[in-house]
């Protein structure tokens, strides 16, 4: 439809009350507009507050308790800490913002840095993901396309390199997780797939088309890892709002959850860990929260929820993303708050996640 004039109708302006009514007009579209978007998108952090709200509406609670927080290590400062491995009492925290590694005493305290200071091979480019077999480090070192492996005085044991693929792009690895056997597995975020390595770091196998792809033969930017005792292998799927679960050769068997933002789903998840009994912990950065699932899928219950007699209450995280088990601790790290250790109860004790 083409412009209207007043020469087409014949009419002059008639000044002050139809001025004054087209501004009516105005205001009244706006704000109806206001409502509109603010349905569409409801904000998910409170911009006032600075507390997180979470649109789930779940009132199933997984039984978690704060036991620690560590906002910054005493003796030294993080800028953006993403991911953490545990040995014994160490806690070897990512600080990707300084592409450095911090090692924490189980008290916070800053006992060993390491950096190029360390070791001129240790030249970390956004290191994304950082893992253990016990005994040694794997980096996802992204920038690079490479898997640092470290000895635990931070000196370089080796540095394994991804090859670009024919037809495929630089790899990008932003995850990295040991199999018991050894095995190393990495996701490949710019290829969309994850590999699994030998000990040597040459490439066994891997799952994803190589492009964006969902369902049972591909992955939209693979992100954190985890395995369990049995070498199963559990991969955030980015993109897609699932994790994929994918047996020790890397076929698919599973997905769990899927992209929303209501309970049980997922928004925009970042890390994952697998407890003793199946169960899976998946941190959702946009949404604030730990989302817990049985082995079959079951959704078994939020973690983080201020107020668990609240459904709408707001967060004790900002930006969740990495996520370890130990027992029945959890460490997950936020990249605005820092390390939270949480103690996790056996929901099945009390028959399940409470309300």
């Amino acid at each position: 439809m083409g412009k209207i004039s007043y020469e087409q109708l014949n009419q002059q302006p008639r000044g002050r009350r139809n001025a004054t009514s087209a501004f009516g007009v105005v205001i009244a579209l706006l704000i109806v507009g206001g409502l509109i978007v603010a349905v569409l998108f409801p904000p998910v952090e409170g911009v006032k507050t600075g507390v997180p709200v979470s649109r789930k509406v779940s009132t199933l609670n997984y039984p978690a308790v704060v036991t620690q927080t560590v906002g910054q290590p005493m003796g030294g400062t993080w800028t953006l800490p993403t991911s953490v491995a545990t040995i014994g009492d160490a806690r070897f925290v990512l600080d990707t913002g300084n592409n450095r590694i911090l090692e924490l005493d189980t008290r916070g305290h800053l006992t060993n840095t390491f950096d190029l200071a360390t070791d001129g091979r240790l030249n970390l480019r956004q290191p994304m993901s950082i893992a253990t077999d016990g005994s040694r480090l794997f980096v996802a070192n992204s920038l690079a396309a490479e898997i640092v492996v470290l000895q635990l005085s931070g000196a370089v044991d080796r540095v394994i390199g991804l090859e670009v693929q024919p037809g495929g792009r630089v790899p990008r690895p932003i995850g990295v997780a040991v199999a018991p056997d050894g095995r190393i597995i990495v996701s490949d975020a710019d290829n969309h797939q994850v590999l699994i390595l030998d000990h040597e770091g040459h490439t066994l196998s891997a799952f994803g088309t190589g492009t964006r792809a969902g369902g049972s033969q591909g992955l939209n930017v693979p992100g954190g890892l985890a395995v369990d005792a049995e070498s199963f292998i559990y991969v955030v799927d980015t993109l897609n709002g699932r994790i994929v679960k994918l047996s020790p050769e890397g076929e698919f068997i599973r997905d769990f959850a899927s992209l929303a933002d209501t309970a049980g789903s997922l928004a925009r998840p970042k890390g994952v860990a697998v407890d003793g009994k199946g169960r899976v912990f998946v941190s959702d950065g946009l949404q604030a929260a730990i989302e817990v699932f049985g082995p079959n899928g079951d959704y078994l219950g939020v973690i983080g929820r201020r107020d668990t007699e609240d459904p709408a209450a707001g967060s004790i995280f900002e930006t969740p993303s990495g996520l370890t088990l130990s027992g029945d601790t959890m460490i997950v790290v936020d990249g605005v708050l820092g390390l939270i250790l949480l103690q996790l109860s056996d929901p099945s004790a009390n028959g399940g996640a409470g309300e």
